[in-house]
């Protein structure tokens, strides 16, 4: 009988190599599978790989932009408010919520809302909020999370020292409004804010499982769900959505703007970080034009990149609204837009609950652009205030 011929020690090692490829193979698609790795994050297709990608995200509908500064009346006078066209609009879609309400927000004044959301309640809609228990120093909060109490309509509480600073609302898991805007009379009357109203239901979707969490009592580092829809592509847009602190989109927003070659345009209430404000200065430094606009009493404080920024080349200005500029956002290439409730700073990205969008639309950029430029002049020439 013939003897078998021993296995070469190259081959030997190739098996190996073939079973440890297999191995990591098998590991990536359980990972992928089970939502806590996202390949297209990474601009990578997961069928490249063999493995079974999210369900194709559903991307019909639309997202309308809002900015309270053209409603803004200086100085602001509260028997001479009028109301703004987007609190009339959502307050048209809380009058129309047919199956449910949630909102979740950071502060939460507007009485007018308060009382939407009462009436909804009390015709049937369910409604339920998040809101954050610090804020409940302010009176007038108070008296705004007592009319939503005394209802019976359920409030999860963030209780802990971190912050629920997410600002959205959700109507019968189909329109979601989201930015800057918390639901506070300062916020509609005095401050600069930019808000969207989403009706693409993929992104919907998102913020229904956010706000489930939150409903269940999970804030924080404590929420276990996964962005269903981390990245979506519709015909005219490319749109990323971030929920913190689980994830943490700042190396992406340093990645943007390190690819940026037309210009970086920014408005930022607070920023902190050293990483978004190193890869501004480099395309400065490089030759990209960036310009920025803090909002004032922020601009000097602790840990403030105001300063690092001017060394570095960067024209930024303290901004000219009486008030305060609530903006968090940052325009690249006049083609993508970074805004939500995600101040640029290390508690927004490691400790609130926050949520992001980076939304790929020259279109969208375009109107952020003007408001850009609106916040810019004002910040050029100052409005005076007497109250």
């Amino acid at each position: 009988m013939a003897r078998r011929k021993p296995a070469s020690s190259s081959s030997r090692s190739l098996n190996r190599i073939q079973i440890i490829l297999l191995f990591l193979t098998l590991a990536l698609g359980f990972l992928v599978t089970a939502g806590i790795i996202d390949l297209r994050r990474f601009g990578i297709d997961p069928a490249l790989f063999g493995i079974e990608s999210q369900p194709k995200p559903d991307v019909s509908g639309e997202i309308a932009v809002y900015f309270t500064t053209p409603s803004l009346v200086y100085p602001d006078v509260p028997r001479n408010r009028v109301t703004p066209p987007y609190l009339r609009d959502i307050l048209n879609d809380i009058t129309q919520a047919q199956q449910s309400i949630d909102l979740a927000t950071f502060e939460y004044t507007l009485q007018p809302v308060a009382e939407a959301l009462v009436a909804a309640h009390q015709r049937g809609v369910r409604v339920r909020l998040a809101l954050d228990r610090e804020s409940l120093e302010d009176p007038v909060d108070a008296k705004f999370a007592g009319i939503i109490g005394d209802a019976g309509i359920p409030i999860s509480w963030e209780e802990t020292t971190a912050f629920l600073h997410s600002k959205f609302i959700i109507i019968d898991d189909r329109i979601v409004w989201t930015g800057s805007w918390n639901v506070t009379i300062n916020d509609t009357y005095r401050n600069n804010n930019n808000l969207l109203r989403i009706t693409i239901p993929s992104l919907v979707e998102n913020y229904r499982v956010e706000f489930a969490e939150m409903a269940a009592g999970r804030f924080g580092n404590s929420k276990q769900a996964t962005t269903p829809f981390s990245r979506i592509t519709t015909d005219q847009a490319i749109i990323e959505n971030y929920f913190t602190p689980r994830e943490r989109p700042a190396a992406r927003i340093v990645a943007l703007i390190n690819s940026a070659r037309r210009s970086v345009n920014f408005m930022a209430f607070s920023f902190t970080s050293d990483e978004i404000a190193g890869a501004m200065i480099e395309r400065q430094q490089a030759g990209v034009p960036v310009r920025g606009v803090f909002e004032r009493r922020n601009a000097e404080g602790t840990g403030s990149e105001f300063g690092p920024l001017r060394e570095g080349g960067v024209e930024v200005l303290e901004d000219g609204n009486c008030y305060t500029m609530h903006h968090k956002v940052i325009i690249i290439d006049e083609r993508i837009v970074i805004t939500g409730s995600y101040n640029f700073t290390a508690r927004a990205e490691r400790t609130n609950d926050e949520n992001l969008l980076i939304i790929d639309d020259p279109t969208l950029a375009a109107a952020y652009m003007a408001e850009f430029e609106r916040v810019f002049a004002q910040a050029r020439n100052p409005t005076r205030c007497q109250s």
